[in-house]
């Protein structure tokens, strides 16, 4: 996969995914990124060329004040809907104790806990989507791949994705950010600390999914009537927004 961006490689449109029935979503609408921090100039450029007008935040607010997005003229709009990042926290003391132990079990619990506890950033998300002419727009958390992954998940059920697809797109984020991983691991473990124990933090990982997945089947039963009753999407208000070709 050829990154859109240099210096935020997760940074991809959602752009020809296929849905169950046949349409695909538009290009050049939707992208999921990781922040925008440390991007270059050159890669503002092309989103100013890209003329992106929206910006959805999903990070807490001391994560934003740490690291702010870049500024891109063409932006008129930024929302934060903001949700904890309890494992990075959780991450830091286990880094410092070297539990490898206790790391691997962090996401699946944080993936859990952001189903029980954030429905509502999701619900309004994709209420916002319903609803912007701000377009094309780009959602995204610290790295693109939990918070902006979760968010991907339920955008794409509402638009009829079929789950293996959602699989794939979901599990893509390890292709795009491997050199980025296998650096940090390195400059971690050349520091003095194990590095390695961190890699479960770093990528995505089946476990993670299926434990959203598991609470979700809890509450709802599926994860199409968690979309539709929880998150309260408009799927038809969504699909003919954001897919374009004949039904197959």
């Amino acid at each position: 996969m050829h990154p859109i961006l240099s210096t935020q490689h997760n940074f991809r449109d959602l752009g020809g995914i296929v849905a169950i029935d046949g349409r695909h979503v538009k290009h050049g609408l939707l992208f999921r990124s990781g922040d925008l921090f440390s991007i270059s100039a050159d890669d503002i450029s092309i989103l100013e060329d890209m003329k992106l007008l929206l910006v959805i935040d999903f990070r807490a607010q001391r994560e934003s004040d740490r690291r702010p997005n870049k500024t891109i003229s063409t932006v008129k709009e930024i929302i934060h809907l903001r949700i904890h990042d309890r494992a990075r926290e959780q991450a830091e003391k286990f880094l410092e104790e070297n539990d490898a132990a206790g790391l691997e079990t962090v996401l699946v619990g944080d993936y859990r806990r952001m189903v029980r506890t954030h429905a509502a950033e999701f619900r309004d998300f994709l209420h916002i989507l319903e609803k912007t002419d701000n377009l094309p727009l780009v959602y995204h958390c610290a790295a693109g791949k939990d918070r902006t992954g979760l968010a991907t998940v339920f955008l794409l059920t509402a638009l009829g994705v079929a789950m293996p697809v959602i699989w794939e797109d979901y599990l893509v984020t390890n292709l795009c950010m491997r050199a980025a991983i296998e650096k940090f691991i390195s400059k971690i473990s050349e520091s003095g600390l194990n590095g390695e124990i961190l890699r479960p933090m770093m990528e995505v990982r089946r476990e993670y999914l299926e434990a959203a997945l598991d609470e979700i089947l809890e509450i709802s039963g599926s994860l199409e009537k968690f979309v539709t009753e929880v998150l309260k999407a408009d799927t038809r208000k969504l699909r003919e927004k954001y897919l374009e070709g004949e039904p197959g």
